[in-house]
């Protein structure tokens, strides 16, 4: 009589180490996943905050910070314009093996590129605006600037110089420090050449400094925007992946990350990269 339950236990000796034929049909599994997921292609992943989305609560929070007239408009201009292109700064340095900083002053030198980026490329009205907008937000969001406190060390006391603690991400706070930054790169007055010396990048040549005019910031425009960009890069000489772009009903939500399209599909963190970078 054949024994049921020993054929449930049997096992496959490996040296010392046993298990069972159930186990050893989940390793192969997890093998294949594994060697599907190494080779998937690495994305760099965009997210963007809509403005008309979001609640009232965070609707009266950007109108503190960026003005009750033309609120909407300002909002786009700021983060569907010009902090798409922080956001491949970040990209910029991570593919590229740029400069090791800690994440206050990377984020002052991302800001320095896309101010740098945006004077080289883009239209002058723009620039004008975006001016406008971020020195009104640095004396209208929260008490920071009327109590005299230096923005970069506001950041370092709110991070563990790898990142943000998690409070810090709130518009007046976060807001407020990244308002203060732009604010510096205007008048820093870098060229988009010393801003990628100081990024670590030698090996590069920049491309005819065209015009990029975009008469209505919208959805389908900021990731042309991107795409324009990165066409550039390349021009450049510099690397970059894909990028897939997705937008938030969060005003809060403006990040990018490394990701891996596993199986072409789905978007999964890029662990592979986080833990070699």
């Amino acid at each position: 009589m054949i024994n049921k339950n020993k054929i449930k236990e049997t096992y496959l000796i490996f040296g010392k180490i046993k298990i069972t034929k159930v186990d050893f049909v989940a390793l192969i599994i997890f093998s294949i996943l594994s060697i599907i997921y190494i080779f998937s292609p690495r994305c760099y992943s965009i997210t963007t905050a809509l403005y008309n989305q979001s609640t009232i609560e965070d609707q009266k929070n950007v109108e503190n910070a960026m003005g009750i007239e033309n609120t909407e408009e300002r909002f786009k201009i700021y983060f569907q314009w010009y902090n798409v292109i922080h956001e491949l700064g970040h990209g910029l340095l991570y593919y590229n093996k740029g400069v090791d900083l800690d994440i206050v002053n990377e984020e002052q030198l991302v800001n320095d590129f896309a101010v740098a980026y945006w004077k080289y490329y883009g239209e002058q009205e723009k620039l004008f605006e975006l001016k406008d907008i971020v020195n009104y937000a640095v004396k209208h969001v929260g008490t920071n600037y009327e109590k005299g406190i230096d923005y970069l060390e506001f950041g370092k006391n709110n991070s563990d110089g790898k990142s943000f603690y998690n409070s810090f991400f709130n518009f007046n706070d976060y807001g407020w420090f990244q308002f203060s930054s732009v604010k510096n790169s205007f008048e820093t007055n870098k060229t988009l050449e010393e801003v990628l010396k100081e990024m670590g990048f030698n090996d590069f040549k920049l491309s005819e400094g065209k015009e990029l005019i975009y008469k209505e910031i919208n959805n389908n425009v900021s990731t042309q925007i991107i795409n324009d960009a990165v066409i550039n890069f390349n021009e450049w000489g510099l690397k970059f992946p894909n990028v897939t772009h997705h937008f938030d009903k969060n005003p809060n939500n403006n990040y990018s990350r490394s990701i891996v399209k596993f199986l072409g599909l789905f978007e999964v963190p890029d662990f592979v990269y986080i833990f070699t970078s």
